[in-house]
């Protein structure tokens, strides 16, 4: 059989090695695979699902269908997935011209050169990340992100490894907190996983939904009225899977100790200063957190 292989411009100041990095940092992400220069992943196209590498090649991307069958139709929407997932319609030059103007974070224009902001297309997905991952370390909210997805998930194995889907709300939202805590979830993180599932699957939320409110203000609120979505989760949410410009977590454990450590604060109670700190990043908070994550970890 023919490979299908799916070739997607990049735009400048777009490093595929630096996002793979990112992808990657030694956790155990059960949601795709890292190997060598690709990334391996399932993605759910038309109720299909289809096992895709992607790779950089001669300033490209290239998409290639390890499994299943993409009809014509499909291949825009696998496009459009991947753009929004590496977020390659961002124009980043405005913002490194930003960071030039900071002596404190000039050198992230090179260190951490073409790093895109690395999305989670999949709304229900990002905000249970968002949940599964609160006051635990990544380590462990990895392993518990694996536990759910390897109980409740899509498996498609391949080549004697198994790829996943994330479960669905639909499957979430049959089960009580029991089945949850048997895998190491706290009661209240079981609990708010199936009341979100619940939303989404009786349509009090969506993806359109957030999409169709006129601004960030009203799809934070929307997501605030969501017992177990607070103003954390829902920042994270939205700048992961609708990549909102200007979501700052604030209270992020990380993005404090970025912040000390850079010197941009000196102290975690400080709010009148990370606010004026943000200021000088119009329309690029988001971006700057994801900056300010990223500087956390090392490269070995």
């Amino acid at each position: 059989m023919n490979k299908q292989i799916i070739a997607i411009e990049v735009p400048g100041n777009f490093d595929f090695q630096e996002c793979l990095w990112f992808l990657d940092r030694n956790f155990d992400d059960c949601m795709h695979k890292v190997d060598a220069d690709r990334v391996i992943k399932v993605i759910e196209i038309e109720g299909k699902q289809l096992l895709v590498s992607v790779a950089f090649y001669e300033g490209q991307l290239q998409i290639e269908v390890l499994l299943g069958n993409l009809e014509l139709p499909g291949v825009e929407k696998l496009k459009e997935f991947i753009t929004d997932w590496f977020d390659l319609e961002k124009d980043m030059e405005s913002f490194y011209r930003l960071l030039k103007n900071d002596e404190r974070l000039a050198y992230m224009i090179t260190s951490y050169s073409g790093l895109r902001l690395i999305g989670i297309p999949n709304l229900f997905e990002a905000i249970c990340w968002a949940i599964i991952g609160q006051q635990i370390n990544l380590t462990f909210a990895y392993k518990l992100k694996r536990r759910l997805v390897e109980k409740y998930g899509i498996c498609v194995p391949f080549n004697g490894v198994n790829y996943y889907v994330f479960p669905g709300f639909e499957i979430l939202a049959t089960l009580c907190a029991d089945d949850l805590k048997e895998m190491q979830f706290s009661r209240s993180k079981a609990e708010y996983l199936i009341i979100i599932a619940k939303a989404f699957a009786n349509g009090e939320i969506s993806k359109d939904k957030l999409l169709a409110l006129p601004d960030l203000s009203a799809r934070q609120k929307a997501l605030n009225n969501i017992k177990g979505i607070g103003v954390w989760t829902a920042n994270y949410a939205l700048m992961k899977s609708l990549k909102e410009h200007s979501c700052i977590p604030y209270g992020d454990a990380g993005l404090l100790n970025s912040l000390l450590n850079h010197n941009i604060i000196t102290d975690k109670k400080q709010h009148t200063e990370i606010q004026t700190f943000f200021k000088d990043y119009p329309r690029w908070e988001s971006y700057m957190v994801f900056y300010l994550w990223r500087s956390l970890s090392k490269k070995e």
